[in-house]
């Protein structure tokens, strides 16, 4: 992900999740692991991170991996800030939709999961958010879990 890109739209109003070792950087939409060779980001405040953000990025549920497979201008004289991008797995039965603000911090290298569970009540699976990650460097090593983006509602 574009971490660079991320801080900068932030300004200083992020809130820095300690996690283990790990440092988060979060806006309201998205939250984008700080990498380990930054040694400075200002943000509003530094907590511990929150139990069920902890257990996304620790993929407690489900995951499947997901491509981008639409981007609708939910007005039709709407600006490209409020596009909507739809990632869906292969077979198309779990999809969600991040804004494009979010969807411009994932870099072509990257690549996406959804993170879903199922809705007893409705039988059906439903998004909880989308992984960004990026591939091992290495061939024993594991993918790397670099951001957590929250879905938007539309209008469709």
């Amino acid at each position: 992900m574009k971490f660079k890109k991320f801080v900068k739209s932030l300004a200083s109003s992020g809130i820095i999740y300690k996690r283990g070792f790990d440092r988060w950087l979060a806006s309201p939409s998205a939250f984008m692991l700080i990498p380990c060779t930054v040694q400075s980001v200002t943000a509003a405040a530094i907590q511990d991170m929150p139990e069920p953000i902890d257990r996304m990025i620790s993929q407690v549920g489900c995951t499947e991996y997901a491509k981008l497979t639409q981007a609708i201008m939910p007005y039709p004289d709407g600006k490209i800030k409020d596009c909507v991008r739809v990632f869906s797995t292969e077979s198309k039965d779990i999809s969600i939709a991040i804004s494009n603000d979010d969807w411009s911090l994932i870099e072509k290298s990257d690549f996406c999961e959804i993170l879903y569970a199922y809705d007893i009540d409705s039988g059906k699976a439903e998004a909880k958010a989308l992984l960004v990650k990026q591939y091992p460097q290495m061939p024993d090593d594991d993918d790397l879990l670099v951001g957590v983006i929250f879905p938007v509602e539309y209008e469709n």
